[in-house]
């Protein structure tokens, strides 16, 4: 017993370190990847844990005086602990860079602060058995007419609607109604999921004066294949379909070069999931080629299109931050109002954690993006 709590501190030290190594490589399988955005977003709990150890070890050293038990463990937990500090000091630039103060209060306070109730939302049917979750503003004061429709990710073949609902009422406490939707999962659905994400459009257009919203104040935010979906129907809409502004976060954008250059092969199989979507491999045959070609974003950017707000992490091992890069690229070639912020820890499903710091970033960004193209002051 005495030997176990002797080397209890080296044990917390290593779960740490061992912990928060994936903050900074590569993941080594999916589920390992999965740990790591857990992990990066709550990295400072492991950082706390670390310190632990290593208070443990001093007054361990004090009773048992054994040298080589204290020095293991300041040196791996030290290491561990320098490492669990990594998203909070990258985050400082980004904040500084995007106009933001980071706040210790809500990064905490999201375990120790009261916790509001969330405001029930109602369950609707916008196309076929589509289904689409609607959060109304609970503060009637606040609501202006602004709305947002929500495409979740999920390599455009699973997740679900209202997969973030701390954010959905996060919107609606800033007077926005929201709309979280369903789409097309069935594979290859490269057209029949922007079909959905358009119709959806349409619903809302149609239904604006029941929901109290303008229907030309209406944009669209999508996560990962989600906000590729958001971003191409955006882009690509007519008159009945258009939105006023567009918001992307860690989304695929160049489809070919995503298929010829995947991220971390080890979590997913990028050109497999591409390959799905699209019904095969860009090299295969001309006419797939195109259908690459007509699916990605950068290459459907044309004076009219919205405004554009993009996210992505630099630690992302799904997608690649030069995604965004290309969309920007091209938003700027034809003088679209756009704006790119950068999270350099970041990891895809960096916001899950709605009170880290990449989220802190992402919300005060969001706030100024939506309220300057919806005329919200």
């Amino acid at each position: 017993m005495n030997y176990f709590i002797q080397i209890l501190p080296i044990i917390l030290g290593l779960i740490v370190l061992l912990s928060v190594i994936w903050i900074i490589f590569p993941a080594p399988s999916y589920y390992v990847w999965l740990y790591s955005v857990a992990v990066s977003e709550w990295s400072l709990w492991f950082g706390g844990l670390a310190l632990f150890g290593i208070f443990s070890a001093l007054v361990g050293y004090i009773f048992y005086k054994n040298g080589a038990i204290l020095l293991a463990s300041i040196i791996i937990g030290g290491i561990g602990f320098l490492i669990s500090l990594y998203p909070f000091f990258t985050s400082i630039s980004a904040a500084r860079e995007n106009g933001v103060s980071l706040s210790f209060g809500q990064y905490f306070g999201a375990i120790f602060g009261k916790k509001s109730d969330a405001d029930p939302f109602q369950t609707r049917v916008y196309e076929r058995d589509f289904k689409v979750d609607i959060y109304l503003p609970k503060d009637k004061n606040l609501r202006q007419g602004a709305s947002l429709i929500v495409v979740h990710g999920g390599s455009w073949s699973g997740g679900e609607r209202n997969d973030f609902p701390q954010w959905n009422q996060w919107f609606a406490d800033n007077g926005y109604t929201v709309f979280d939707i369903d789409y097309t999962l069935v594979q290859p659905n490269y057209d029949l999921a922007v079909g959905d994400v358009k119709s959806a459009v349409k619903w809302v257009k149609n239904h604006a004066a029941e929901f109290e919203i303008s229907p030309d104040k209406i944009v669209l935010l999508g996560r990962s294949a989600g906000g590729h979906l958001a971003l191409i129907s955006a882009y690509s809409a007519n008159n009945e379909e258009k939105v006023c502004a567009v918001i992307s976060i860690y989304a695929p954008t160049n489809l070919i070069w995503a298929y010829d250059n995947p991220a971390n092969p080890y979590v997913i199989d990028g050109a497999q999931t591409l390959s799905s979507f699209l019904g095969g491999s860009p090299h295969e045959s001309e006419e797939l080629r195109k259908r690459y070609l007509s699916a990605s974003p950068n290459e459907n950017i044309n004076a009219q299109t919205p405004p554009t707000l993009l996210f992505h992490g630099g630690k992302d091992q799904l997608v690649r931050l030069e995604n965004m890069y290309f969309v920007a690229e091209k938003l700027n070639a034809s003088n679209v109002t756009n704006q790119t912020v950068y999270i350099p820890y970041g990891q895809h499903g960096f916001d899950y954690n709605s009170n880290g710091w990449g989220s802190q970033i992402t919300k005060s960004v969001m706030l100024k993006f939506l309220a300057e193209n919806t005329q919200i002051k």
